[in-house]
């Protein structure tokens, strides 16, 4: 295991803020999700996971559990944590990254090699010479996972790496991660936060969903709702039949709750999602848009 917690409990007396956390474990090779509305407790989660903020609780790294008198200094060099707000690089992008092998102790002789394997895996070699004010906010989060993965670490812990990258750049970064814990000789976990719940469910092993501090749910995705009789499905129909759906499930007595345009439905039993939308199109209400979240952590924003 490469990071295990029990009972993490932070609290914020200005705030009155509390994060109360059960349980964390990191296996080697998986991915963790975490979510939840903004203010809930993620960014706080993940530094502490970083061992960048304090917290009442047992946190274990690599079977050694960390205490006060702890070489706390020795720890951080096994994690690797990019915040959502990257710090800027000054001069070429090669020579900062030329600057941290050469702290982490990588040989003189080998350095050149040595990042040109982490550049090329990362498909970053015609940008190496550039400097921070000529790539886009997608490069320079791969640019920062490149320097980041100079000392080899055991623990990659990111905040919203997500934020501000549009959708091929989250799906390029997303593989990358994948690739990195498949193609290493060394164990790596990674624990990562975003808005983007389809994207960060598609590649993670787990997922932890916070809700004002609490840790609501923790496990795997087939593990979410899976002792329930119930299923809950995601629907859009288009604007001229929205009074027509709505009175639809008034009439079937379904319980459901609305995101903006789109309304999450709950229908009790063991009918699944092609029957739902065969009823629908049997009532003749045309939908725009339609998906199962039965096992998805979206569900878990209005229970």
């Amino acid at each position: 295991m490469i990071f295990e917690a029990q009972q993490i409990y932070k609290k914020f007396p200005r705030s009155s803020f509390v994060l109360d956390v059960p349980q964390v474990k990191l296996a080697e090779g998986t991915i963790t999700g975490v979510v939840g509305e903004n203010g809930n407790g993620k960014t706080t989660l993940l530094n502490i996971v970083a061992g960048e903020l304090h917290a009442e609780g047992d946190l274990i790294y690599s079977g050694n559990l960390a205490q006060d008198h702890t070489d706390w200094a020795e720890i951080k060099k096994r994690i690797a944590f990019i915040p959502q707000r990257i710090p800027r690089w000054y001069g070429s992008l090669i020579q900062n990254l030329k600057l941290k092998a050469a702290l982490d102790g990588v040989d003189a002789e080998s350095i050149e090699d040595y990042l040109d394997e982490i550049l090329s895996f990362l498909g970053l070699m015609d940008y190496k010479h550039l400097k921070w004010t000529e790539i886009s906010t997608g490069y320079r989060l791969r640019f920062e996972l490149a320097r980041m993965l100079i000392g080899k670490p055991e623990l990659l812990v990111l905040d919203e790496p997500l934020a501000n990258l549009d959708i091929n750049t989250q799906q390029k970064f997303l593989s990358d991660l994948k690739n990195i814990l498949q193609d290493k000789e060394y164990p790596t976990a990674v624990i990562l936060s975003s808005q983007q719940l389809h994207e960060i469910e598609t590649v993670s092993n787990q997922m932890i969903f916070l809700k004002k501090g609490k840790a609501v749910f923790s496990g795997s995705m087939n593990e979410l709702g899976g002792n329930e009789t119930s299923h809950v499905y995601e629907v859009q129909p288009e604007h001229s039949d929205r009074e027509k759906f709505l009175n639809f499930l008034a009439a079937n007595e379904y319980k459901y709750g609305s995101s903006g345009e789109y309304l999450q439905v709950k229908v009790e039993g063991e009918s699944d999602a092609k029957d739902f939308l065969k009823s629908l199109i049997n009532e003749d209400i045309a939908i725009r848009y339609y998906r199962n979240i039965s096992q998805s952590t979206k569900r878990l924003f209005h229970e």
